[in-house]
């Protein structure tokens, strides 16, 4: 140990090391230094230095690395995430560690999650630090919140995204996400779960006022080809330019173009400046109003999409010439 100091590079902060292995054992304090000694002749080792900044911190310490040990963790990897939390977090996970291991149930919830969601535990060990609350979760409420989020079609991916879900009672999730199908949405999410009965009310009206205009098969983009009489490939140009136009809803295309239309604008004039459907259809209104005010006739759309700074600036410039003459 004094040959590993001794080569340690003088610096203004003092430093310590910490040295993994899977055994996570030999705590060895020395000159103000930290280093945790995992010895396993066949093992890698590896270091990881911190400043002395974080001796202080505890997030490193004799207490944290006992019970991390403890965790039937398969990697260093994998436990070093949980170096984050208060001992008495850790002190939590390892009851329930514990508890699920004399049971039969798992060895660490962090690698039952992952084999459910089929995915690897480096995707999932940084989430499941943070999210510790899947430790305090009876293992049944885990498990049956899991199936019933898989049978009814919510992916992987989508889970290990919000595992904010897993909080509600397996009976709860299974209500809702039954209710949002048989309203004929077909793709569910864990935030369908979690939203309020307003905001899912919203969305799903959204969504059948957009299977109404664009019917089964067709796209919003199809859908503004056809609108502005210009040809998918012209549509993905302009997207191109304005990136804004690939995410817009149809809902706010059709009732922008309408508006538009009804306002004087050819399909002619929009598809040259299509950047004004990515704004504010209010605004765009408020705009056209303040400048017909001043006696304005020819407007151009771009004019009236322009930043609120700008649009200020350019409407007090008319301002100025409208009150001269």
């Amino acid at each position: 140990m004094t040959s590993l100091f001794s080569r340690c590079p003088k610096h203004i902060y003092s430093t310590f090391t910490i040295i993994h292995n899977h055994c996570f054992r030999n705590l060895i304090t020395a000159n103000k230094s930290l280093c945790i000694n995992y010895c396993n002749s066949r093992s890698t080792i590896k270091t990881h230095q911190v400043y002395r900044s974080d001796l202080s911190n505890p997030d490193f310490n004799a207490s944290k690395a006992k019970l991390i040990s403890k965790l039937n963790f398969l990697c260093e990897e994998d436990a070093l995430p949980f170096y984050k939390l208060s001992t008495r977090s850790l002190l939590q996970i390892y009851n329930c560690t514990k508890y699920d291991e004399k049971m039969g149930f798992c060895k660490n919830r962090l690698y039952y999650i992952s084999s459910r969601l089929k995915c690897s535990p480096d995707m999932l060990r940084e989430t499941v630090a943070k999210r510790t609350f899947v430790y305090n979760l009876p293992f049944d409420w885990l498990e049956s919140s899991l199936n019933v989020l898989l049978d009814m079609g919510v992916s992987s991916e989508r889970i290990l995204r919000d595992l904010w879900v897993l909080k509600y009672h397996p009976k709860t999730i299974h209500e809702r996400l039954q209710k949002v199908k048989s309203l004929g949405v077909e793709t569910v999410y864990p935030w369908m779960v979690r939203c309020t009965e307003q905001i899912l009310n919203r969305y799903i009206e959204i969504l059948q006022e957009t299977k109404n205009i664009l019917g089964e098969n067709q796209s919003t983009h199809l859908y503004l080809a056809n609108r502005l009489n210009v040809s998918p490939k012209d549509v993905e140009e302009m997207c191109e330019k304005v990136p804004a136009l690939r995410t817009i809803r149809v809902t706010k295309v059709k009732s922008f173009l309408d508006f538009l239309i009804s306002e004087g604008f050819t399909i002619e004039d929009i598809a040259r400046r299509p950047r004004v459907l990515t704004a504010s259809q209010k605004t765009v209104k408020q705009r056209l109003e303040k400048l017909r005010s001043l006696g304005l006739k020819e407007i151009n759309l771009n004019t009236v999409s322009r930043s609120r700074k700008d649009f200020k600036k350019y409407f007090a410039s008319l301002e100025s010439v409208s009150i001269q003459n």
